[in-house]
């Protein structure tokens, strides 16, 4: 496993995988435009504190957490992240055995510079709280400029300080003239604004996710055990718990609306791996399968209509 430790917490994890190479063009020493290969799955949890990115996924796929819940990315598409604590999953394709990433970091101090010569358009009826993260389709001119950066990455003494500007400049004008500009448009504008999430509404957003406690404790900017010590004074339970009591409560009404699924069905959506520990777990909190949860139900509802 490798990690990188800031001062105030693990703010790096790297594991169940193998980084393969790094190369790294940089701007003022440090790294702006990164390529990265690896062996899937990749775990990694990311600090941006204090600024946003671009990531192009390569043979690869990814699941993106945040305080405010997911964002899922494939290699046929890119991803602007705003400023936040992210723990990002990314598993290989089609067998794979190597997955690649290139990430561009953009500072506030370089996306400042960049937007003030590229004025980014208004938005009338602007949500006040933006959007997360922007997901964009991979279309041929995002494909050429990708092609671009690796020629740098392949020649690296032609990668001037000046030039990691300008490709950073094309990157904000590829994606604000998309076929999609609107939610690019309102990210790049809240790009750097922090937005405050309190302990439920980041577990609430995730209770569905395969995400562990360390895992929920990183989105939540925290260590392993100060999130659990603040879980239980809110809560008086534990994480564990309230999650499944959560995932249950979620399955009895999807038992419900969703008559024609199965029980399988019901079980992955809320969360659940195993169908037949869903059952087992569903029966210790409702007393009954739920078959007969369901059943039951159904049949007094009926009857309630028909009296």
């Amino acid at each position: 496993m490798l990690t990188k430790k800031s001062g105030r917490r693990l703010s790096i994890y790297i594991s169940k995988t193998v980084i393969l190479t790094q190369r790294h063009l940089e701007l003022g020493g440090k790294a702006i435009i990164s390529h990265f290969t690896f062996t899937p799955p990749l775990i990694a949890a990311a600090d941006l504190d204090n600024m946003a990115c671009f990531i192009f996924p390569i043979q690869t796929k990814g699941n993106l957490y945040r305080a405010d819940g997911k964002t899922e990315v494939s290699s046929d598409q890119g991803v602007l992240m705003k400023c936040g604590t992210y723990v990002n999953k990314w598993e290989g394709i089609d067998e794979k055995k190597v997955s690649e990433v290139v990430i561009l970091r953009l500072h506030p101090e370089l996306m400042q510079k960049v937007l003030e010569s590229t004025p980014v358009p208004t938005i009338h009826n602007k949500a006040e709280v933006g959007p997360t993260n922007a997901v964009v389709e991979l279309d041929v001119l995002l494909s050429k400029y990708l092609d671009g950066l690796f020629f740098y990455f392949d020649n690296q003494e032609l990668a001037t300080e000046e030039l990691i500007r300008l490709k950073i400049k094309e990157l904000t004008l590829l994606l604000i003239n998309s076929r999609n500009p609107n939610p690019i448009i309102e990210l790049l504008s809240s790009l750097f604004r922090k937005e405050k999430y309190t302990l439920k509404q980041m577990v609430d957003a995730n209770f569905l996710e395969d995400l562990s406690l360390d895992e929920m404790a990183s989105i939540a900017n925290m260590s392993a055990s100060t999130f659990k010590r603040k879980f239980k004074t809110e809560f008086d339970t534990t994480f564990s718990r309230y999650i499944m009591a959560k995932r249950l409560k979620k399955a009895s009404d999807l038992l419900i609306r969703k008559s024609k699924a199965t029980i399988a069905e019901i079980a992955y959506d809320c969360g659940f791996n195993d169908p037949a520990y869903f059952t087992k777990s569903f029966k210790k909190q409702y007393g009954k399968s739920p078959t007969l949860f369901r059943d039951e139900t159904l049949s007094q509802t009926i009857l309630g209509w028909k009296a």
